[in-house]
């Protein structure tokens, strides 16, 4: 996870590892690059308004290189900062969620990732 807001991913580790993920947050993108690169991560969820990093550029760095081009991406931001959600996707998110989603449906989000990755269509529920 890669957020410099970390009272939100507080909220949100104890929701992962519920689910089988051993949950790790960083707050400099270039943290990211190095640790999704050395540890091939099985998720990678981005804040995509973060202040201390360009969460596009990260996505797009993550996609340009071959070690880490294949790791899913959600990237997340609010509900109303469609903006941010849809420069995510245009990056190379594997999906882009609000924060709520990420907040309360956390399982149903990755169970429709799972569904993107099976190659079924996204809006399969």
């Amino acid at each position: 996870m890669v957020d410099d807001n970390l009272m939100f991913a507080m909220m949100i580790e104890p929701t992962l590892k519920r689910l089988g993920y051993a949950a790790r947050t960083v707050s400099v993108g270039t943290q990211l690059t190095a640790l999704a690169t050395a540890q091939q991560p099985d998720l990678i969820l981005i804040n995509l308004t973060s202040t201390r990093f360009a969460a596009t550029d990260l996505i797009r760095s993550l996609r340009e290189q071959p070690a880490t081009a294949a790791i899913p991406v959600i990237g997340y931001a609010g509900h109303v900062e469609r903006e941010f959600l849809q420069a995510g996707m245009a990056a190379g998110a594997t999906m882009v969620v609000p924060n709520s989603a990420i907040r309360s449906a956390l399982p149903e989000v990755l169970a429709k990732l799972e569904r993107i990755l099976a190659g079924e269509p996204p809006e399969a529920d």
